[in-house]
């Protein structure tokens, strides 16, 4: 097989697909990284030539996160951890310890747990601190090796003693199906050590973005695992013949269907517990060399390269707004350019598109997310923002915005689909859904909408099939309820909506959202209210609700000449006798 280079500031990522005939990304960095024998952070940032942070967060608001956010720190970023904030990471897992199969010692002497400074950091911090351990190959001996067992389990119980710790991540990528009931066993036999040791001692594990082989016996493991962490990226990887996401959360390519949405509902198909799984994302991007400019285009094989989101943001002039593109049927942005005559994409998640894997993760109910890794933000505080407004009991829960099934705009939703979400804007009076499109199998896969916060409250409608739509559909309340479930065959488009906030004003409640529209959205620069109606004031309100502009006319509005940061903001548009909120992305 051709061995691709990566140049090292650049090569970050975690391999989601490990059962692919190919090495996983975090085995490639495992072993090119321990090669050079390195302890201490400034060794790391002269290799990666890491700058120190201009872009480190400042604390505004005191936020408490609701769900889990469990970080990854590789040895190799050096220094990063400065950057952190810390306030919304509840778990710090250290990067790598490397199992010996034969005799289960650590194998990587740059593995620098007892003395890392990050460690340190995360701890006093108060973050739950993780050992990470990898095991990439030979599984067959370590299984038939009780001595090698014994050690590492040993190994890990002094490790965590040594400092404080909280828990063990087992990543053992590359097993098979001759796998699945020896690796449940030690995990298993791993987890009662841990509780003889301290009863409060963790155990979770890594998760196949697609389980191939089927080598995790779920049902076993559920009992004994604290967390699950689908590694949600990597479903286009280095060796892809077709340029991709890492990480889509819905199909790109009909002929290959894989996503972040299925992953999800194979996994709790499978029987973890909803609070255990987490969701995987990735903080990089991949680049290839392709044949054209446009998705999908297949790749040529000359190059490909990760690229971290730090790295994307530092480089403006190569990842501009005019070479960058949007594919919806994945909800994905790629850069596409010119390098030596050929072309290039790079597909790589930004704010809006990381947001909506955010929202999926609350629309699915699920335990929380995984960032692979901490540190390729490199101090930039977008996605800790993010994190704030999706995750902590400062969430932002927008005025208006689209909501689909796991298919997303264009495709069709999965098999085995079961979840329900509530939809509870800030400071409305109503909810008001209007449903563009409605198609499932009829009697089979079945839509509910409840009139309130929960399924216990009054039921509004049942739908299924194709002849009845829901239509547009106002709560009583403050809140409204939608359950979904599919069953084991036969799939359609699905369903997709708008929802907006009714605020009544005593003249007329809502502002027809056919009528008003912010084009472009999401914006580089500058917007436009789309709209027939004499405006008396427009606001502009950050994430955390402050007022950052205001006007009384102005119909078209420069954010980079006000010198706005990127993220999230909500425009509140006022006429004689309407109010309406909409929410707006910001991309410089």
């Amino acid at each position: 097989m051709k061995k691709i280079y990566f140049y090292l500031f650049l090569c970050f990522g975690l391999a989601g697909i490990a059962q692919m005939p190919f090495k996983s990304i975090m085995q490639e960095q495992s072993e090119l990284y321990s090669n050079f024998k390195f302890t201490k952070d400034p060794s790391w940032d002269s290799l990666n030539n890491t700058l120190p942070s201009v872009h480190k967060t400042n604390a505004v608001q005191a936020c408490t996160l609701k769900k889990k956010v469990y970080g990854w720190h590789p040895y190799w970023n050096g220094t990063t951890y400065t950057s952190y904030d810390w306030t919304m990471l509840s778990d710090f897992s250290y990067f790598d310890y490397a199992v010996s199969p034969t005799t289960g010692q650590n194998t990587n002497t740059s593995f620098a747990w007892s003395t890392s400074a990050a460690v340190t950091a995360a701890k006093a911090n108060g973050k739950k601190i993780h050992i990470c351990a990898t095991l990439f190959s030979s599984h067959a001996t370590f299984w038939a090796t009780p001595s090698a067992q014994t050690t590492f389990i040993n190994n890990m119980v002094s490790l965590l003693n040594s400092r404080g710790g909280n828990g063990v991540n087992i990543d053992f990528e590359g097993m098979g199906s001759a796998d699945k009931t020896p690796f449940k066993n030690f995990m298993v036999n791993f987890k009662a050590a841990l509780i003889a040791a301290d009863p409060n001692y963790e155990l979770s594990m890594a998760l196949y973005a697609v389980d191939w082989s089927g080598s995790f016996d779920i049902p076993g493991l559920n009992p004994v695992v604290d967390d699950f962490i689908i590694m949600g990226y990597d479903y286009y990887w280095s060796g892809s013949t077709t340029a991709g996401p890492e990480s889509p959360l819905y199909n790109f390519q009909t002929t290959y269907n894989y996503t972040c949405t299925k992953s999800i509902t194979y996994y709790l198909k499978a029987g973890v517990t909803p609070s255990k799984l987490l969701l995987g994302l990735p903080y990089y991007g991949r680049e290839w060399e392709t044949v054209g400019n446009l998705a999908p285009s297949a790749t040529t094989g000359a190059f490909n390269s990760s690229r971290t989101y730090a790295y994307v943001k530092n480089t403006p002039g190569t990842y501009s707004a005019a070479n960058k593109n949007w594919e919806a049927n994945c909800f994905n942005p790629y850069y596409s350019y010119l390098s030596g005559g050929n072309w290039r994409q790079c597909w790589i998640d930004d704010i809006y598109s990381m947001g909506r894997k955010f929202d999926m993760v609350n629309q699915r109910g699920i335990g929380g997310i995984g960032i692979w890794a901490l540190g390729y933000d490199n101090g930039y505080n977008d996605y800790w923002q993010l994190i704030k407004d999706k995750f902590s009991d400062c969430e932002i829960r927008p005025c208006t915005d689209s909501l689909f099934d796991m298919g997303g705009p264009y495709r069709n939703y999965y098999d085995n689909e079961a979840f329900t979400f509530s939809i509870s804007p800030n400071g409305i009076d109503k909810v008001q859904l209007q449903f563009k499109s409605f198609t499932t199998e009829q009697g089979w896969d079945s839509l509910f909408i409840y009139n309130g916060p929960t399924t216990a409250s009054p039921l509004m409608g049942a739908y299924t099939g194709s002849t009845t739509s829901p239509g547009t559909i106002t709560s009583t309340g403050t809140s409204i309820t939608l359950k979904f479930k599919s069953d084991i065959s036969t799939v359609t488009n699905g369903w997709k909506l708008i929802y907006n906030c009714i605020v009544s004003t005593g003249v007329n409640e809502i502002w027809n959202d056919d009528l008003l529209s912010l084009f472009p959205n999401p914006t580089t620069g500058s917007f436009e209210i789309k709209t027939s109606n004499n405006l008396t004031k427009v606001s502009i309100f950050n994430s955390i609700g402050e007022l950052v502009y205001q006007t009384q006319t102005e119909k078209v509005i420069d954010l980079s000449n006000l010198n706005f940061n990127s993220g999230i903001y909500f425009v509140e548009i006022n006429s004689s006798e309407q109010k309406v909120v909409k929410k707006l992305v910001y991309q410089k």
